[in-house]
């Protein structure tokens, strides 16, 4: 394993200023959200006016404890779900104006998605699994033919296009994760502790190579996570407690609560 790695390597509510904001065009924004879910007769609130920025081409993790509302938020930005109040605006869309049809292809478009399990359909191999999402879009062959071969080569497994995904390793599976969410070129990528499955060596590996993409694609990632090194390397920080947000962590602004 640690050869494999070695190998893998080497491969709140005050938000930015003005001018900073349409210098770079923010991929998400939040306004005033509010999401609440009923267990039987009881309703839980679990986000509760939350205003949040998603820069352009910026590395952003979700901090926070359990139940905090992490996952709530990354589906209501993923467009999994939607807020009971206040506005979301993605990819300059307020996707509360889609119905159900249109907010599907939206996702597809403009969204890709990490899973901790890897999500991989294990009759394809890690070519075909990249390819899926453009079949899925109507891409013609020439169009897959170009993109799944540059995926394979930005995620250094060129070498392994053939191989299903139950002769990859962990880090592996996860880099043609990876590549199978950046097919469509989405505006923002979200992951759910992408790390945790992960030892922490792959996991460091995973996290350099997302750090390239971001650069190379100029694409968003948005992640919740407890990893320090995932924490480290964000470009900003969400602090989140209670469904609030509690302080947001820039890089170049400094602290804003």
């Amino acid at each position: 394993m640690a050869d494999e790695v070695a190998e893998e390597s080497a491969e709140v509510n005050s938000e930015l200023p003005a001018e900073e904001v349409i210098k770079t065009g923010p991929v998400a924004v939040l306004s005033q959200v509010e999401k609440t879910y009923q267990l039987d007769s009881v309703s839980v609130p679990v986000i509760k006016g939350v205003n949040i920025l998603v820069r352009h081409a910026c590395f952003t993790v979700l901090l926070g404890p359990s139940g905090s509302g992490k996952t709530t938020l990354l589906n209501m930005i993923g467009c999994i779900d939607r807020p009971d109040k206040g506005e979301i605006v993605v990819a300059d869309t307020k996707v509360a104006e889609l119905n159900d049809d249109e907010l599907s292809d939206f996702r597809a478009r403009n969204i890709g998605f990490i899973f901790q399990n890897f999500n991989l359909l294990p009759v394809l191999s890690a070519y075909e699994n990249i390819e899926y999402p453009l079949l899925l879009a109507g891409a013609s062959a020439k169009k897959r033919g170009t993109r799944v071969p540059r995926l394979l080569e930005a995620v250094g497994l060129s070498d392994r296009a053939k191989n299903l995904p139950g002769q990859l390793s962990g880090g592996q599976r996860q880099r043609v994760a990876i590549a199978r969410a950046l097919a469509r070129k989405p505006k923002l990528v979200i992951a759910d502790e992408p790390t945790a499955n992960l030892d922490s060596q792959t996991g460091a590996a995973i996290l350099n190579l997302m750090r390239r993409l971001v650069e190379r694609y100029e694409i968003s990632f948005l992640f919740s996570s407890h990893d320090p090194e995932v924490i480290k390397a964000a470009d900003d920080i969400i602090y989140l407690k209670d469904g609030l947000i509690q302080k947001i962590q820039r890089k170049g602004f400094g602290e804003s609560s």
